[in-house]
């Protein structure tokens, strides 16, 4: 708190209200190798089906049933149209770490890691446990700028330290996964003990009304 200037103190009151478990990185899950800290996903998902949104719930159901078939489609195609083993973002990022890891230097190994110097910090990486006490490594699955440098120390590739969930193969795996096609709602077999019936009648309150209005009242 004594590091947030006072343009920043109402921005971080505001997230105090909330627990720290859902907005610091530091208690972060590192299982989904990902960093992120907004809501974006579901707010972009939530504006792409905004048009089906506004339909009766059949026709919502299925116009985003459709959407969703050519999104998978659609993703899968550019994904096999990547030139690498893995994402362009993924590569992107891991170029940046490089950078980094450049003006980072080795000072040394033992038996809990090697010691690696980034600036005024220092941190330590661990490369059988692939983790390094940035924490960057364990949240996105590629090696920070500090396991580069281990990494580059032992003459050994970077790249191939970058975590399946982001190759290109586990990509394909996840749309493969299809939904199957379905006849049009003609062909839909309704179940007597399943049709749905219209809402029950419910009684205004107050007492109703026994005179028409008089037009221009």
């Amino acid at each position: 708190m004594s590091q947030v200037d006072d343009d920043g103190k109402a921005t971080f009151e505001a997230l105090l209200r909330y627990p720290p478990t859902c907005w610091s990185r530091a208690f972060f899950d590192t299982t989904c190798k990902n960093q992120s800290v907004d809501n974006n996903l579901t707010e972009s998902f939530n504006a792409w089906i905004f048009q089906a949104r506004q339909k009766p719930i059949i026709k919502m159901l299925g116009e985003i049933r459709i959407k969703v078939i050519n999104m998978l489609n659609d993703n899968e195609a550019e994904v096999m149209g990547w030139g690498g083993e893995y994402s362009p973002k993924t590569l992107n990022l891991y170029n940046q770490f490089m950078r980094i890891a450049q003006k980072c230097h080795m000072n040394g190994s033992a038996d809990q890691g090697y010691e690696v110097t980034e600036g005024s910090d220092r941190h330590i990486v661990n490369l059988g446990a692939k983790k390094c006490t940035c924490r960057t490594w364990d949240l996105c699955g590629i090696p920070c700028p500090h396991a580069i440098c281990a990494i580059l120390y032992k003459k050994q590739d970077p790249l191939s330290e970058i975590h399946w969930f982001l190759s290109k193969e586990a990509y394909l795996q996840t749309y493969s996964h299809k939904l199957q096609p379905l006849r049009g709602e003609k062909f839909w077999k309704i179940e007597p003990s399943q049709k749905m019936e219209p809402p029950e009648f419910v009684r205004q309150a107050g007492r109703p009304k026994v005179k028409k209005n008089k037009r221009g009242k």
